[in-house]
């Protein structure tokens, strides 16, 4: 069909250039071509509505739902092709073609899974329903390829249905789970040169590209109440995603509304036919990562001399199986020459590290098994708790603990995901004995074998990425012994320990209220933190009282300070250069010398005097949000010099609701925000279901990429003054708020 569509493109775009008198080298009208094409054919586009409201936010409606997946994909395209066509490129393993050599590793890993192998086999494979979503959602980005002659792809000007899959493969197993194992980029490195008996020569990109400490902020904030908490019937949420603000982890903002009964509002990501996390008419949910062992590496024995493919199992020998493959590399493919690769697995999974000197196999809970987009996709379509619960069942959503909410006054909280049966003999967060044949899995646990909590005597949850066994702050909750070691890895964080401030100060949350709380900016952290400093500063007064006079007013300016940030608060500047002088360097629990607090204190104060002449700076001065132009490999190059906006969001570590990933980088004298709150949403669910939902929702920056669009940063204003903006979820009421609305190709 696509080829037939761009055959009409091509001789209609002749057809007009003749007619006009234009050279070969200009381009028709996009309003030109998609009008001929109408009128040649009725179009797939003609069933679907797009809606902006005056936030940019898209509200999709088509007739199917295969329809609005059409319409999802060509609003993403609209709002950000470049970074889904460079999701597309790095979910299937071809991000050498666009950035060259110092790319091949990156793909070289995502071939050893097999990714986009079984991407394509669980399209083949899908049921009618998820392959019209991914059939329709493919179909609308390449129509907006199609119909936009001036688009200039990096790479693709064609996107297949399997895509989708490909990237959320790559992103949750092999960025998510294969960075757990620990994989360092040497070893990693050290098994391809080993495997393919060639030397990578110039450097490796990680992909997508992080900061070590932006990985250490990621996480979520996730409440609910009902019962005795709320102020009428039902139940509340919050949804707080803290994901990166740039690449192929950002959030995407849309509703889908179908005319077979669909209608789910939330956050997807781009590359994504639907949005993941958010609600509909009758419930919704949030997720927050856990940290369950649904992952593990082995280490295996290749030492027989005779068969190099040849590895130790129990008594015997097992063979691995090596294949080749090709991979395309910028400027080498310009000189005609494709790469040729190996790749190896072993029963355990791929071999892609090795470490002295024994090569290591990694595998995760349920990666060769397809169902995580279905599970999605029919979490979204239930309408009570049965159904949820009949649409979670498979546990195919991995390390994603679930926060849930209804009208009938249900609050859930699972710790979810496929965790693997094990022994528990054997330490499983560290490479396993390949060779030992007790080491397998077997088989996974059920849905009612996870800790998890359904409406705790306390009418209130929380997780932040933290252990499962206070969600409730009640007897209600899970108790420890009842499951094995390996299931369960978290501890508290100061995050929780904000969310249990505000959870218990209420003794009832009226919708304003929580609100209003859920932005909050309260570094809890710091009540552990002042008495550290505050005791060292006393025991070098009594040492050295000459060296303490330097401290003596900030200290007396700290001791004053009750731990919340504003955009003048001038504290938190300092306090953040403190702990990060001393905390980054370490591992969790590190425990500070008194030295370490005085000598990261000291250096925190001439820093921002070097910087700022003063060591009292406002937090919104030094604090930013900035959306900057992104490099070739799709990181933002920020720049003091250029626009920003002030945010009084908090470090993750430091507590908090409204977070902000905002560590220095060199050469800068502000804080950028690169993570974080992304789509923030507060739901009230009333019993009655002649009332409808009330929900707010705020997105880091806003719906367009395109910064020459209204929506290009302006929902980072309200942000930033700590408010909302409202959420439709009713068709009338997105038809009443909607700024514009068009079918596909007529915007």
């Amino acid at each position: 069909m696509h080829r037939f569509i761009n055959q009409i493109v091509i001789l209609i775009s002749l057809l007009i250039m003749i007619s006009c008198g234009e050279s070969s080298k200009n381009k028709a009208s996009t309003t030109e071509i998609t009008s001929t094409i109408k009128e040649t054919n009725t179009h797939r586009s003609q069933n679907v509505t797009i809606y902006r409201d005056e936030w940019g936010v898209p509200h999709i409606h088509g007739k199917t739902d295969g329809d609005t997946a059409f319409g999802m994909g060509y609003a993403q395209s609209e709002d950000n092709f470049a970074q889904l066509e460079l999701g597309f490129i790095i979910g299937t393993g071809r991000a050498a073609e666009i950035m060259g050599e110092k790319a091949v590793l990156s793909d070289w890993v995502v071939h050893s899974f097999e990714n986009n192998e079984l991407s394509k086999r669980d399209y083949d494979n899908a049921t009618p329903a998820v392959k019209a979503l991914l059939d329709g959602y493919a179909e609308g980005i390449n129509y907006y390829i199609e119909i936009h002659p001036n688009l200039e792809p990096r790479l693709l000007d064609h996107v297949e249905p399997w895509y989708s899959l490909a990237l959320i493969r790559r992103w949750y197993y092999l960025g998510g789970f294969l960075g757990r194992l620990g994989f360092t980029k040497d070893e990693k490195t050290a098994a391809f040169e080993a495997i393919n008996g060639s030397s990578l020569k110039i450097a490796q990109l990680e992909i997508p590209n992080y900061d070590p400490e932006d990985r250490k902020e990621f996480g979520s904030n996730s409440w609910a109440a009902n019962g005795s908490k709320i102020e009428g019937t039902g139940s509340l949420l919050f949804i707080n995603p803290h994901l990166p603000a740039f690449g192929i982890g950002q959030t995407y903002e849309a509703h889908m509304i179908s005319d077979e009964g669909w209608n789910f509002t939330g956050y997807a990501r781009f590359g994504y036919p639907l949005p993941y996390i958010g609600y509909n008419e009758n419930l919704g949910w949030m997720s927050t990562d856990n940290y369950s062992n649904q992952e593990d590496s082995w280490i295996e024995h290749f030492d027989d001399t005779n068969n190099p493919l040849s590895y130790r199992y129990g008594d015997g020998f097992n063979i691995a199986t090596e294949w080749s493959g090709e991979i395309k590399i910028k400027g080498e493919e310009e000189e005609g020459k494709i790469r040729t690769l190996k790749f190896r697995k072993t029963h355990h999974g791929a071999v892609v590290a090795k470490r002295d000197g024994k090569f290591l196999s990694g595998n995760f809970a349920t990666f060769d098994k397809p169902g995580w987009l279905d599970q999605w996709y029919n979490m979204q379509l239930a309408s009570n708790i049965s159904e949820f619960t009949k649409a979670i069942e498979p546990l195919r959503m991995n390390f994603g603990n679930i926060m849930y909410a209804d009208r009938d006054a249900n609050i859930w909280y699972i710790y979810n995901g496929s965790v693997p049966i094990r022994s528990e003999k054997y330490n499983w967060d560290k490479p396993l004995d390949g060779s030992n044949p007790e080491t397998e899995w077997m088989g996974y646990h059920t849905l009612n074998d996870l800790p998890q909590v359904k409406n705790p005597v306390s009418d209130m949850m929380h997780n932040t990425n933290t252990s499962p066994f206070n969600a409730s702050m009640s007897s209600s909750d899970a108790q420890a012994e009842n499951y094995p070691k390996y299931m369960v890895r978290e501890n508290d964080n100061a995050r929780a320990r904000n969310a249990r401030r505000i959870l218990n100060k209420h003794e009832k949350f009226d919708f304003a209220t929580w609100e209003s709380e859920s932005l909050d900016t309260h570094m809890t952290e710091w009540s552990l933190s002042k008495p550290l400093i505050m005791s060292a500063y006393a025991n070098t007064s009594a040492a050295n009282p000459t060296r303490a006079t330097k401290f003596a007013a900030v200290i007396a300016y700290l001791d004053a300070w009750d731990g919340v940030a504003t955009l003048v608060t001038t504290e938190p500047t300092l306090y953040v250069d403190w702990y990060e002088g001393i905390y980054f360097k370490h591992p969790l629990g590190y425990v500070a010398t008194e030295k370490e607090i005085m000598t990261s204190l000291e250096t925190a104060m001439d820093r921002l005097v070097a910087d700022w002449g003063t060591w009292q700076v406002p937090w919104g001065d030094m604090n930013r949000v900035q959306r900057p132009e992104l490099n070739a490999y799709g990181d933002p190059v920020f720049d003091d010099n250029a626009p920003s906006i002030a945010t009084p969001g908090v470090p993750s570590w430091s507590g908090g609701s409204q977070i902000s990933f905002n560590i220095r980088r060199d050469g800068l004298k502000k804080r950028y925000k690169t993570g974080g709150n992304s789509y923030t949403a507060v739901v009230a669910f009333p019993e009655n279901r002649k009332e409808k939902v009330q929900s707010k929702s705020i997105h880091v920056f806003g719906a367009s990429a395109d910064p020459q669009s209204p929506n290009y940063m302006d929902q980072a204003k309200l942000l930033a003054a700590k408010t909302y903006k409202n959420s439709w979820l009713y068709l009338d009421d997105v038809k009443a708020g909607a700024k514009r609305s068009y079918h596909p190709g007529e915007e």
